[in-house]
């Protein structure tokens, strides 16, 4: 085991130096210039060679390939040009906030989609099955953007136009946190369980017919045994899949809750840059998603490996 995790670990290695350098020629050499998107066509050529020297721009691609990295390795990430302040500093502020509207529903959402799939599964065809099935793919084909309307509307502007109580704050983000942080992760629930629930219940079917199953059920196994000793357990690595790659997102943020909520998170600060022409700020931020990623895709791999010995690394 401890080879296989040795040997996994140097694999990202070239993967990380490959996304990086992609990333630098989509921001370096493919895309527009970021001196002019800040200043504008009509700056004056003493501004444009001030803020090109400033940003490491007037220096060979090699050399602002080597010190992008090293800088980005040591976590000296310069500043943000719109918010005139450390992107260290922004990330630091927005990763709470986009852990906090997120994370929660991730836990929530998995949670009910595996027991929603196994119960789907094992008692395949029947009006159960049916009925969580058609329930979960009408909450697969309502828009997001839909369900954060109704969601502001009816469970926060509705019950404060009745009762005079903000159940639910539409906006903000100020303590108690926890207050801002229901109506995000409730949405995000429910716009997930649709597609998590269909996912694991074509897993859990997959894995329901199976010899050892149909022996289980003969010998007159209980459901309980069934569902949670053998298929679950037998289904750990979609399931691992499925969760740690949402991590780098989780991250990340919403830019759709964080902006509909006015919630400072990384992905509402990465908006925001976007609309600012701010440079440094979106490639800081496209950087750690992407190793973010890489890095989490093989501590996927590394524990399926733990939970199936048979996962080789070829």
């Amino acid at each position: 085991m401890g080879t296989y995790i040795l040997r996994r670990l140097m694999t990202m290695i070239p993967t990380l130096f490959g996304v990086s350098l992609l990333l630098f020629v989509i921001f370096n050499v493919v895309g527009d210039d970021p001196v002019y998107l800040y200043l504008g066509r009509s700056a004056t050529e003493s501004e444009i060679a001030v803020l090109r020297s400033e940003m490491g721009l007037d220096k060979p691609l090699h050399i602002q390939y080597l010190v992008g990295m090293k800088d980005f390795l040591t976590f000296n990430w310069g500043f943000s040009m719109s918010a005139k302040a450390p992107i260290m500093d922004m990330f630091k502020e927005g990763v709470g906030p986009s852990l906090a509207i997120t994370f929660p529903a991730l836990l929530l959402y998995s949670i009910i989609s595996i027991m929603l799939g196994l119960i789907t599964a094992y008692w395949r065809g029947t009006w159960i099955d049916k009925g969580i099935v058609i329930t979960a793919t009408i909450g697969m084909s309502i828009s997001y953007v839909a369900v954060m309307i109704f969601g502001q509307y009816f469970l926060a502007f509705l019950p404060f136009q009745w009762w005079g109580v903000a159940v639910f704050p539409i906006t903000g983000w100020e303590p108690p946190y926890i207050r801002y942080m229901l109506l995000p992760n409730l949405i995000s629930t429910f716009v997930a369980l649709g597609y998590d629930t269909r996912f694991f219940r074509s897993v859990a079917v997959e894995e329901m017919g199976k010899d050892y199953i149909r022996t289980a059920k003969a010998y007159g196994a209980d459901t309980k045994i069934i569902l949670l000793k053998h298929v679950l357990k037998n289904i750990l690595i979609p399931i691992i899949a499925r969760v740690i790659v949402t991590f780098p997102f989780l991250i990340a943020g919403s830019f759709l809750l964080e902006s509909f909520f006015v919630i400072p998170g990384l992905g509402y600060k990465l908006l925001h840059a976007i609309q600012s022409a701010d440079y440094p700020v979106i490639k800081t931020f496209t950087l750690v998603i992407a190793f973010l990623v890489v890095v989490t895709n093989a501590l996927a791999d590394i524990l399926n490996s733990m939970v199936d010995p048979r996962v080789k690394l070829s």
